[in-house]
């Protein structure tokens, strides 16, 4: 069964308990909740109670159609993802939420609103969006590439990025995929009949296809379910530089030509990463950093370059 594109379950929730989740997290996870691979398969939502874990060692999640994450949902602040296990938190919202979300926080003046050599480098004026970061290294942010020049600082811990050249482009084999997202969800171990208790309830992540509609529903017109899809690099690069003999190399063989670097960024220094160059990242530990996303020039030489890879 091919793998499908997932997107994470946003949650509204103050510092402290988003800083006790992130902790928590990593005082209880293991080589299996590192992961951020995982399979999806038809089923329901009860069936998720114990995870399965696939021959590839993946683990495999319910998938629903038709449906919504409100139905018996509940909030990952109160209650462990399922068998006890921490949620995987990650403050990511890539919309310039350092100067709108969080915007007290910039008013400090703790950073600059622009940096004006790469303002001269790129030509291209104020960056478009200043971002914040947050997160451990339960989290991973797959293989993917920006239209956007990156300056990256690092204000504590370490960040790792596995850098790929855009001419990677025809190895690393982006494809599109089905998208849909996770969805955390309330089961009472006495559905079938009986008395609702807290202590007999348990919580499972489920996956809610995503659907392109046509028509209206609300007027009753004809309308048709049409897969939603977005644009995905399926293999993971940091498993095959760690084993270049395993499973993915026979998957998927022209991952042996790509040219990935790996790049270590502690406390206090700042990557570049040019426009359309791929990166997968995750940190070594818990850590915060800022991020400059300054417009690049679509009517450069490396534009049309990789447009016609």
């Amino acid at each position: 069964e091919r793998r499908m594109f997932v997107k994470p379950h946003e949650k509204n929730m103050g510092i402290g308990k988003f800083r006790d989740l992130l902790r928590r997290g990593r005082s209880g996870c293991d080589d299996r909740t590192n992961s951020h691979n995982g399979k999806i398969v038809n089923g329901n939502a009860d069936a998720g109670v114990v995870p399965k874990i696939d021959s590839n060692g993946l683990e495999v999640f319910p998938l629903h159609h038709h449906s919504n994450c409100t139905d018996k949902a509940h909030s990952i602040t109160d209650t462990e993802s399922e068998v006890g296990r921490p949620p995987v938190v990650y403050y990511s919202r890539q919309n310039d939420c350092l100067r709108t979300e969080v915007s007290k926080l910039f008013s400090t003046q703790l950073f600059p609103p622009t940096f004006p050599f790469a303002e001269e480098a790129f030509g291209t004026g104020p960056p478009d969006a200043i971002n914040l970061w947050i997160g451990n290294e339960r989290s991973v942010s797959s293989m993917h590439k920006d239209h956007y020049e990156n300056l990256f600082y690092v204000c504590s811990g370490q960040k790792e990025f596995v850098l790929c050249p855009p001419a990677d482009v025809v190895f690393l084999q982006e494809g599109e995929f089905s998208s849909g997202t996770f969805c955390p969800r309330m089961h009472d171990n006495n559905e079938a009949g009986g008395e609702s208790n807290n202590e007999s309830n348990h919580s499972s992540w489920t996956v809610v296809a995503d659907d392109n509609n046509t028509g209206n529903r609300e007027e009753g017109l004809q309308h048709e379910m049409l897969e939603a899809t977005t644009r995905w690099i399926e293999p993971d690069i940091k498993k095959y530089m760690e084993n270049k003999a395993n499973k993915a190399t026979e998957e998927f063989p022209l991952l042996s030509k790509a040219h990935p670097i790996k790049v270590l960024v502690s406390e206090g220094e700042m990557l570049y990463i040019p426009s359309l160059w791929y990166h997968r990242v995750t940190q070594t530990c818990e850590t915060v950093g800022v991020n400059y996303w300054y417009d690049m020039k679509f009517d450069s030489p490396h534009w049309c370059y990789f447009n016609f890879l």
